[in-house]
């Protein structure tokens, strides 16, 4: 069986660990739900036949607190058995455990009205717990031994929400079964026993399942001490070892008071809905706000674990605590039994599910191989204290005649000051939440080769500078937490300074090389991934620039892996420059699609600014060539290519006319054709209809250039000839005479702003301009190969005496 390493590089999960994983969630789901199922059977039962006594008057009490016994009694047990023998072979005997308990049950209801028969069910009940408590850290430390670590934060999501299910649908349908049932007989002992006997036939289903998962290793080497059972709390002294460990543990353990606290008050509301009800009102009403309270924890970690598939989002912790907040106000204070209460009992669960994911996905994360089982059974024996904690708040609340609402509002205080404490904690994985949330919004962002990033020790990543917020589109795409280098200015604006302190970025300095070389590579000893734009500013021709090398010095400092980043798409929204403008355009539409190519790692000798480039055009053109775009290209597909390069540049305005110099049926008159397909608003005309247009822009070649009027706001000239161009405004370019293939352009030198001007060009004297988007180049002593040209063609142009510089240009 491959180990965490070994999958977590692994592109693709083998089936058979796939089909072990869902086996895992099947077991336990259905596990849940029977143990739920049964206690909502012996709720219903006691509000039934046994109000006014000792053990019906307060059931859901004492069967919170029963179940909770076991992780206390026998937590450091289970957690040695998980740790010692295989996993898997635990949850094989736990389930056969559950059917000898679902038997003694079925005696116990079948003796009916036999003094004490109510007491010998919850004496099978607190076995059931027994068996649960034993199968609970088999089945979450098979999970990373069946996934790795890099999917754990998914696959622990998954298994919360298949367990919830199970809780809650055990819950739903237990109440409601039984509450049809008594409509139909009016017995309420065979109501119970008949549902019983029926459920129980899953616990087969369950044992066969779990006779198909995938064998796991024992651990021998993990050996019984006799003190181990006198040492009740050892678990819990693991799990407060490491303060990270400690501090999700202490969330878990809140999660469930709350959480236990809230199913007891459903209770005492389902109560106060349906007084002194003789019939099956009261059971079914209770199914009936478990569900709903269901429907939000399901959805909540859904949510939370869909958020979580690349890496585990901590973010989610303090927003789900103040979710919980708003959500017990808002079901404390809405009108009993009205729509909003249900309503606020949805936001709550939904509340919970983001609370509890990222905190179970984290502590299981963070755990060493050999103590994962234990440190789990720690922790369910903190969530038992919390829950007996629960019972006795609640059964305070009783004592003291609370009504249901006032119970939610009383719990609102301390899970406000919960709250707030786990935000002191996580300020920069909220804000950063917050931040990546709206720029999904906005974008349609799309990692390829995430992977590629390593998964520990320092990573620096260098990615082309597009727009304002690529950042945060390298931070949505990335799955480890990055930091991003920015210029120490920004951190003198007082009203900026404590969001970069808090988002954790690093500050260098223009005129300081030497501290800003010190700055990164401190941060990436640390084994933090840092991102650096090595161009040093935004593109404003749609291009890419000249990358800085100091870059080179900081990763070697730093001893760091130099990670290239390719940001494909982004040219064109309303935080790039084309149009000649930030922030002020129109937005296309939302959820503008974007693609974050991610190269493969580099050591930090390797990682030179040349090789980076190299990586990043590559990537470019990979990217362009993907795009389905293509789809549209028609019969002429080298006029599309060249078009859709063009218009990819910056040199076009909204309403521009295209004139071609050339006649009908040449390369360049199709490729000006194709241009107005793809540049909103422009305009095709003949050299007819020139001298009643304006906003002209002329295409030809030099034979052509004479045909100019003078009045055009721009002309290129396009050719495959090598020689300097004749003193003319025109803008140069070169088209390959076999493919016809446009390969570089001249653009308008970009608009700078004062103290910039000269940063970036868009045309140098002896170029024939810059090699435009989406081409893979190979230099040589004394030519280029450019390739990539069109989708699925491996043609290669080769120019002798063309230099590929610095700048993006091709020299001669």
């Amino acid at each position: 069986m491959p180990d965490s390493d070994a999958l977590d590089n692994a592109t693709h999960l083998p089936r058979r660990n796939w089909a072990s994983i869902v086996l895992v969630l099947v077991v336990q789901a259905l596990n849940s739900f029977s143990d739920n199922f049964v206690k909502m059977l012996l709720i219903a039962l006691s509000i039934i036949i046994a109000k006014d006594s000792w053990v019906g008057r307060h059931m859901e009490l004492w069967l919170g607190a029963i179940f909770s016994l076991p992780y206390m009694i026998f937590a450091p047990l289970a957690g040695y058995w998980s740790d010692r023998f295989s996993k898997r072979n635990v949850i094989i005997w736990m389930q056969v455990m559950q059917i000898l308990c679902f038997i003694w049950l079925t005696i116990a209801l079948w003796m009916k009205r036999v003094p004490g028969s109510l007491e010998i069910c919850l004496v099978g009940f607190f076995l059931l717990a027994v068996q649960a408590a034993v199968l609970s850290p088999a089945k979450m430390g098979v999970m990373k031994e069946l996934a790795g670590s890099r999917r754990l934060g998914r696959v622990s999501g998954w298994l919360q929400v298949t367990m919830l299910a199970g809780i809650l649908g055990g819950m739903w349908a237990g109440g409601t079964w039984y509450g049809t049932e008594y409509e139909k007989t009016g017995d309420a002992w065979m109501s119970a026993l008949w549902p019983l006997i029926i459920i129980s036939v899953l616990g087969i289903g369950e044992l066969l399942a779990s006779l198909c998962i995938q064998k796991t290793p024992a651990h021998p080497e993990v050996h019984w001490r006799k003190s181990m059972a006198l040492e009740h709390f050892e678990s819990v002294k693991i799990v407060f070892r490491r303060r990270s460990i400690r501090l999700a543990a202490l969330g878990v353990t809140y999660f469930w008071f709350i959480s236990n606290a809230i199913s007891f008050i459903l209770v005492t509301l389902t109560k106060e809905l349906h007084p002194g009800t003789t019939g099956g009102d009261g059971p079914m009403e209770l199914a009936k706000v478990a569900g709903i309270l269901g429907i939000g924890v399901i959805s909540g970690s859904f949510f939370a674990s869909h958020v979580s598939k690349n890496r585990i989002e901590m973010g989610l912790i303090p927003l789900g605590g103040f979710g919980l907040v708003v959500g017990l106000l808002w079901s404390g204070l809405a009108t009993l039994g009205s729509s909003w209460m249900y309503a606020g009992i949805i936001f709550t669960g939904a509340a919970g599910g983001c609370f509890m994911v990222p905190l179970y996905a984290f502590a299981q994360d963070k755990a060493e191989k050999h103590e994962k089982a234990r440190i789990h059974a720690g922790m369910n024996l903190m969530d038992c204290l919390g829950t007996l904690v629960a019972v006795a708040i609640v059964g305070l609340m009783k004592w003291l005649e609370f009504s249901s609402s006032t119970q939610f509002l009383l719990l609102a205080i301390p899970t406000f000051v919960a709250a707030v404490y786990i935000m002191r904690l996580l300020p920069q994985d909220l804000v950063k939440l917050l931040l990546l949330a709206a720029v999904r919004l906005i974008y349609k962002v799309k990692p390829f080769h995430a992977g590629c990033v390593p998964a520990t020790g320092g990573v620096l990543l260098l990615p082309n500078h597009v727009s304002y917020v690529d950042a945060l589109v390298v931070a949505a795409s990335c799955r480890r937490p990055v930091r991003f280098v920015i210029w120490d200015m920004l951190y003198r604006l007082w009203w900026l300074n404590g969001f970069l302190r808090l988002i954790g970025t690093v500050p260098i300095s223009p005129t300081r090389a030497k501290d800003a070389v010190r700055s990164v590579a401190a941060a990436l000893k640390e084994g933090e991934v840092v991102c650096l734009f090595p161009e040093g500013q935004i593109t404003r021709h749609g291009m890419i620039n000249e990358l800085r090398k100091g870059f080179e010095l900081m990763a070697r400092q730093g001893d760091a892996q130099v990670v290239p980043v390719c940001l494909a798409g982004l040219y064109g929204s309303i935080f790039s420059f084309q149009g000649g403008k930030f922030f002020t355009k129109r937005p296309k539409h939302l959820r503008y699609p974007v693609e974050v190519h991610f190269g493969e790692p580099y050591t930090a000798r390797e990682g030179t600014a040349e090789a980076v480039r190299h990586s990043i055009l590559a990537m470019s053109s990979t990217a362009l060539m993907s795009r389905s775009i293509w789809d549209d290209a028609g019969e002429d597909k080298v006029a599309f290519a060249n078009a859709l390069r063009l218009s990819e540049a910056e040199w076009h305005r909204a309403g521009d006319v295209f004139l071609s110099l050339e006649p009908a049926g040449t390369i360049i008159q199709h490729t000006i054709k194709a241009l107005t397909q793809l540049i909103p608003g422009s305009k095709y005309i003949d050299h007819a209809d020139a001298a009643h247009a304006t906003h002209i822009i002329a295409f030809g070649t030099r034979a052509s250039l004479d045909k100019l009027t003078g009045h055009e706001r721009l002309a290129f000239c396009f050719d495959s000839d090598l020689s300097p161009l004749p003193a003319t405004t025109a803008l140069r370019g070169y088209i390959d005479a076999t493919t016809g293939i446009l390969l570089s352009t001249e653009v308008p030198d970009p608009q700078m702003v004062t103290g910039d001007e000269g940063l970036q060009l868009g045309k140098k004297p002896g170029s024939l301009g810059r090699l435009l988007p989406g081409f893979n180049i190979e230099s040589t002593a004394d030519s280029v190969r450019i390739s990539g040209l069109m989708p699925e063609d491996p043609r290669v142009i080769t120019i002798a005496g063309v230099k590929f510089d610095e700048d993006g240009f091709l020299v001669i």
